[in-house]
C-alpha cells in the first residue's frame, strides 16, 4: 500500500525514519513547486540506494570540464548517465566520487523543503553498481538535523536570497583573512549585481553557500547594496529590454525547426538571468517539441515559481495536468500482448 501526502503532514524526518525502521524496499518520489522539480530515491532494506537528480548532475560535469554545457544539453537526462559511462567520457571512480558527493548534498537540501509532496511504493528495481549509494538513513536524519538548524541562524542574518551582496571596502585593511575555498569562490563571483539565490544556482549547494556568506556577512567581509530606486528601475528597464531581444530570436529557431538549438540558446539565457520566468516558460515548449517531458515539467514548474503572470501561469497549469497526463502513461505502458 502506497503513503503518500503532503509534506507539511508528514515530514521528510519522520518519513525517513519510517521507511527505516520497516526496513522498506521501494520508491520515494518528492514533488513540489518549491523544488521546482521531481526527485526519485530508491530504499534498499531502509538504506538509500540510490537517487535521480539529472539537472544537477549535468551541472557538475559540465562545470568540472568533463562536457560543455552546449554537449551537456544534447543528451536526455534519462540518458544522461549511460552517455557518460559507455562513450568514456569520465573514469567510473572519477564518476562514483562525483555522483556520491552531489547526491548527498542534494539530498540534504530535501529536508529544507516547506510545501511539497510524497509518495512511497514499495517495488522492485535495479540500479547499476556505479549509481549504488547504500547509506544508513540514520546518518541522513543527523546530517540534516544539524544542517537545518544551523541554515535558521544565517537566515536570521540573510533573511531572503533576493539580497544583492558586495565585497566590503574595508576588506583590504583586514590582515590575515583565512578563506575557505568556498569563501574566494563566492567572492569571486559577488559582483553587487548576483542575488544570493543567483550565487546559489551558480553554486548548486545551497547549504554550502549560506554558510559561506554568513560567516563573511558577520566578519564584515561582504556587505548587503544598498541599491537606489532610481537604478532598481532603470536597470530592471535594460534588463528586460536586453533580454526581450534575444527571446525573440528564439521564434525564428522554433519557426524552422531549430528546437536543439533554441535550447542551448535559453540555457545561456538561463545562466545570465536566472529569475527571468520567460526563460523557463520558453524552455518547456522547446523541451516539449522533443519529447522530453520531465525536463518540460521541471521548467514549468520553476515558471510557476518566478512569474506573476496569473494568465500565463493558468494557461501552464492546464498544460502541465495534460503533459504529467501523458507522461505518466508513457512511464506506465506495457507491451500488448493478447
Amino acid at each position: 500500500m502506497p503513503i503518500e501526502g503532503p509534506i507539511k503532514e508528514l515530514g521528510l524526518f519522520e518519513l525517513f525514519q519510517l521507511i527505516s525502521l520497516a526496513e522498506k524496499r521501494g520508491v520515494l518520489t518528492i514533488s513540489g513547486e518549491e523544488i521546482l522539480k521531481s526527485y526519485v530515491l530508491y530504499f534498499d532494506r531502509g538504506n538509500l540506494a540510490s537517487i535521480d537528480f539529472p539537472e544537477r548532475l549535468k551541472n557538475e560535469i559540465s562545470k568540472r570540464g568533463f562536457l560543455t554545457k552546449e554537449e551537456v544539453i544534447e543528451v536526455a537526462d534519462s540518458k544522461f548517465v549511460d552517455y557518460l559511462i559507455e562513450n568514456d567520457i569520465i573514469p567510473l571512480s572519477t564518476f562514483k566520487t562525483i555522483f556520491k558527493q552531489t547526491a548527498i548534498d542534494v539530498l540534504y537540501s530535501l529536508f529544507l523543503i516547506k510545501n511539497g509532496h510524497f509518495s512511497f511504493r514499495e517495488k522492485d528495481f535495479e540500479i547499476p553498481e556505479y549509481l549504488n549509494l547504500n547509506i544508513k538513513i540514520e546518518n541522513i536524519i543527523l546530517e540534516a538535523a544539524r544542517r537545518i538548524d544551523e541554515i535558521s541562524k544565517m537566515e536570521e542574518v540573510l533573511p531572503n536570497t533576493d539580497i544583492v551582496l558586495e565585497v566590503s571596502t574595508d576588506l583590504i585593511e583586514k590582515e590575515q583573512i583565512n578563506l575557505s575555498p568556498m569563501d574566494w569562490k563566492l567572492l569571486s563571483l559577488i559582483d553587487g549585481n548576483l542575488t544570493i539565490s543567483a550565487l546559489i544556482n551558480k553554486i548548486g549547494d545551497k547549504f554550502a553557500v549560506m554558510k559561506s556568506l554568513y560567516g563573511m556577512t558577520m566578519t564584515g567581509i561582504i556587505t548587503e547594496k544598498k541599491i537606489p530606486l532610481d537604478d532598481i528601475i532603470k536597470e530592471d528597464k535594460i534588463s528586460v529590454g536586453k533580454n526581450t531581444d534575444k527571446i525573440k530570436e528564439l521564434t525564428r529557431l522554433w519557426n524552422k525547426g531549430k528546437y536543439t538549438e533554441g535550447l542551448k540558446e535559453l540555457f545561456k539565457l538561463k545562466e545570465m538571468y536566472p529569475e527571468d520566468s520567460r526563460i523557463p516558460y520558453n524552455m518547456g515548449y522547446f523541451y516539449l517539441v522533443e519529447g522530453r517531458f520531465k525536463e518540460a515539467i521541471s521548467e514549468w514548474n520553476s515558471f510557476l515559481v518566478l512569474s506573476a503572470d496569473e494568465k500565463r501561469k493558468k494557461e501552464i497549469r492546464e498544460t502541465l495536468d495534460l503533459v504529467k497526463g501523458i507522461h505518466k502513461k508513457i512511464v506506465n505502458w506495457e507491451v500488448l500482448i493478447e
